[in-house]
């Protein structure tokens, strides 16, 4: 799986300049891409679908979405995912030791507590959902 972010996206979040805290955000940006992508289930969610002209999905023969690739054929991650994972990281990078108590997704909140709160938000339409 490709990381969601890039590093330069990531310092811009942050509004950090190039130096120490790459070695940090090397660690975490595939972390925070892969944990976002396992919080959602199927990895054609983190990426953009294309539409017809009606705008409805194109699927493809398994009936999942077909993903809008860019110029180097690399899926194009979703502006919601991306904002989730920069949401998440600077999370992770405030609170380096754990969850500030502010943001913490509570276990009885049905959907577990793998991100905090605003990512959790920005990717709830997009989750597939789980019946026990």
């Amino acid at each position: 799986m490709n990381n969601l972010v890039t590093l330069d996206e990531a310092r811009d979040h942050l509004r950090l300049d190039e130096g120490p805290d790459d070695t940090w955000l090397a660690t975490w940006i595939p972390v925070v891409s892969e944990a976002v992508a396992l919080w959602l289930k199927d990895e054609w969610r983190l990426y953009q679908p294309e539409v017809d002209s009606d705008g409805e999905p194109v699927l493809d023969s398994d009936g999942r979405p077909v993903v809008v690739l860019d110029s180097d054929g690399e899926p194009v991650v979703r502006w919601a995912v991306k904002a989730a994972c920069l949401v998440e990281l600077a999370s992770q990078y405030r609170f380096r030791e754990g969850e500030g108590k502010d943001n913490v997704m509570p276990a009885d909140a049905g959907h577990g507590y793998v991100l905090n709160k605003a990512s959790t938000a920005l990717l709830a339409p997009l989750r597939r959902p789980t019946v026990a």
